[in-house]
């Protein structure tokens, strides 16, 4: 158990498999969208500028770069909003195959830390029990162990500084992974296990994630629904997979 970009760099050097949790809202929004058929491709700023700009990406990768910038617009356009996805949720609006470009500031940033671990999982409260169990499955093949990331927050969000700061809704997403892990049999790091006791400790995230720092800012800003999206437990049996290829086509989609 372990938190942000370095400590993925570090797990995927040690040839751990890694689990990324940005429960608001990377993970999440990743999550809903590979279930519903998209592949999606993670691109950190960096390599977007790297690549020659949103433009050349969106050409090279034949795909629609979705807003890094929250919001739900017309239908049709995507952003790191969960709920931007209903066009794909409708199954009149579904596009079998879509090719999505994300980019964040925290989860594809870790992401791309991670990229040369045996394996890459991206985790959430919604897909929690789905990542354990393929965890499970994986270990001992892809790697020796499993090191969950909490990606934590940029405090530009709130406070207009640099820098990350703790975010409870990583922790506790986290710890949710651990415990199911747990309950299949695996040993956990005193860390992991302070996770899951949060997790467990805090209850129904439907009663508390509204009111973290992170929640509090996005219902304020008119984004509640996206923080009611991220709040459900084990609604998604997708555990998006990261498959490399070449370094501008790696993507999770379904295994």
């Amino acid at each position: 158990m372990e938190s942000g970009p370095v400590a993925c760099s570090l797990a995927a050097a040690r040839g751990d498999v890694v689990v990324v949790v940005d429960v608001l809202s990377f993970s999440t929004t990743v999550t809903m969208a590979v279930e519903m058929g998209a592949t999606v491709l993670p691109l950190a700023p960096a390599e977007i500028e790297a690549a020659g700009g949103p433009e050349a990406v969106q050409r090279t990768l034949r795909g629609e770069m979705i807003s890094a910038t929250r919001q739900v617009g017309p239908r049709g356009m995507f952003s790191l909003s969960p709920a931007s996805l209903a066009a794909l949720r409708d199954p009149l609006g579904r596009e079998p195959g879509k090719r999505l470009i994300f980019t964040s500031l925290n989860g594809a940033r870790c992401v791309h830390a991670a990229r040369d671990a045996p394996l890459v999982l991206v985790g959430c409260l919604r897909n929690a029990t789905a990542v354990a169990d393929r965890v499970v499955g994986t270990l001992g093949a892809a790697g020796p162990r499993v090191t969950i990331v909490a990606c934590a927050e940029s405090w530009t969000s709130t406070a207009g500084v640099e820098g990350q700061r703790p975010a409870l809704e990583d922790w506790a997403g986290a710890g949710a992974i651990a415990a199911a892990c747990a309950d299949r049999g695996l040993a956990l790091s005193v860390e992991a296990r302070a996770a899951a006791h949060t997790h467990g400790a805090l209850g129904d995230p439907g009663e508390w994630l509204p009111h973290t720092v992170s929640g509090r800012e996005l219902v304020d800003r008119g984004f509640a629904e996206d923080v009611e999206l991220a709040a459900r437990v084990d609604v998604n049996g997708t555990v998006p997979e990261w498959n490399p290829r070449t370094d501008l086509e790696r993507s999770f989609r379904t295994p």
